[in-house]
């Protein structure tokens, strides 16, 4: 978000499970935005289509051209459908830029392998254990 705001670029956070919610971080209201997403919880599961969808329909508009997108999720969901691989990489071609965190080391490989980038997160000393090792 204060990366957003120095460049003078938008910033959006979507919260997701089976439906999603949308807020802008960098508009009039992007602080109290900010605070309604952070107290927002977190429940049900893990539907990656319609948010992904949403994003991928954003970042076609001049608004979010050249944006990078977030995921932050399990990622224990089913591979997105061809159609939507496809618009991935033609946003790609576009220098759009797509990064997910793993919060489990259940993720699903072949739905993490559309981003450019993946950083598994596991917060225990346990999970870093046995992910370094």
């Amino acid at each position: 978000m204060q990366i957003a705001i120095k460049e003078d670029r938008d910033c959006s956070v979507m919260i997701f499970s089976t439906d999603h919610i949308t807020y802008e971080l960098t508009g009039e209201d992007g602080l109290k935005e900010a605070l309604n997403f952070l107290s927002y919880s977190f429940h049900g599961g893990t539907d990656l289509a319609p948010v992904l969808q949403h994003s991928i329909d954003l970042m076609g508009t001049d608004k979010y051209r050249n944006a990078d997108l977030v995921v932050i999720s399990d990622f224990i969901a089913p591979e997105q459908p061809k159609d939507v691989q496809d618009k991935v990489e033609a946003l790609k071609a576009q220098h759009n830029r797509f990064h997910a965190v793993n919060l489990s080391k259940y993720g699903n490989p072949k739905l993490m392998s559309m981003f450019d980038h993946v950083w598994d997160y596991h917060p225990s000393l346990m999970g870093r254990l046995l992910k370094r090792f």
